[in-house]
């Protein structure tokens, strides 16, 4: 799917590297600027790689 703005490519771009905390910065910030089913998406993937920093944060802690 091609990402219409730079903020969401950034997005991609740092969820590819495991940057989830910084993903799901840019997700949020690229739904600002979307349309139509794109918001949705964006803040659906935000959700995602949240969520997946706070495992990596749980996992670390135990550790």
């Amino acid at each position: 799917m091609p990402l219409p703005n730079s903020s969401a490519q950034q997005a991609a771009q740092k969820e590819r590297d495991g940057l989830f905390a910084d993903a799901a910065h840019h997700w949020l910030q690229a739904s600002r600027h979307a349309t139509g089913n794109n918001i949705t998406w964006y803040q659906l993937r935000a959700e995602f790689c949240a969520g997946m920093a706070r495992r990596a944060a749980i996992k670390d802690q135990q550790q």
